[in-house]
């Protein structure tokens, strides 16, 4: 898999001038260099000079010339805003929009929630039980909770397997709750999501469990209570961020 250089890349490669724009450009000179590289979003970044492109779910800049190659943070001075973090949580949010809800194991409060989170979990982790068990408070705070599966051993290891069992059952719900408790279940095997989560983790930056998302593409990496979620969100919302 191709890695973000953390320095520069020097292209020398001339490339035609038949090209519309500067980003298709920049987009034929990196493909001759890397021919599987696959960029999505080529646009330019104000009038910085740089343009902004996305690789497998990482920002990356490259600039004008298609000469340097870049990894790393931008920060707007003026607004003293981080441009890299807004532009990952609008790639989290667009990656977790096209998930199919019905590969997830949602726990929803009986009344409408006020916000939904997309948690990625783990059998093992010991938050993730603590955050399972307080669910009804959750539920209580408006809270919807979606989970997606996040196997920190990788696919294949006992954490994997545990959660297979999960989504292969026939009541998944109470199976997740079961799980959580410690309790064993049957070593079972069908079609599931296990796999494509833990990659889609992995895409956006998930190195732990929980790992919360909001549903503007934010990441609260972490266990958070459920009163002190709520008020989290509640600011948030006041603030216009989700």
């Amino acid at each position: 898999m191709f890695k973000l250089f953390m320095a520069a890349v020097l292209v020398s490669v001339s490339v035609a001038s038949v090209y519309a724009s500067d980003a298709e450009k920049i987009e034929a000179r990196l493909l001759q260099i890397i021919p599987d590289l696959k960029i999505d979003g080529l646009q330019q970044l104000g009038d910085s000079g740089l343009y902004e492109g996305v690789i497998n779910g990482q920002i990356i800049y490259v600039t004008r010339d298609g000469r340097y190659l870049m990894e790393g943070k931008v920060i707007d001075l003026e607004s003293r805003t981080d441009v890299t973090e807004l532009r990952r949580a609008e790639v989290r949010r667009d990656t977790l929009a096209a998930v199919d809800e019905a590969s997830m194991i949602s726990f929803l409060p009986e009344k409408q929630a006020d916000y939904t989170l997309t948690v990625f979990t783990d059998i093992d982790c010991g938050y993730c039980r603590i955050l399972h068990g307080q669910m009804d408070q959750y539920h209580a705070q408006g809270i919807a909770i979606r989970y997606m599966a996040y196997p920190r051993g990788g696919v294949g290891s006992d954490a994997y397997q545990k959660l297979v069992n999960v989504w292969c059952a026939k009541d998944q719900h109470q199976a997740m709750t079961d799980a959580k408790a410690e309790l064993e279940l049957p070593e079972l095997q069908c079609t599931n999501a296990v796999a494509t989560h833990f990659a889609i983790g992995n895409q956006l930056g998930v190195g732990g469990t929980p790992a919360m998302f909001l549903e503007n593409g934010r990441m609260l990496p972490g266990y958070v209570p459920p009163q002190r979620l709520r008020a989290v969100l509640d600011e948030m919302s006041k603030a216009g961020q989700i």
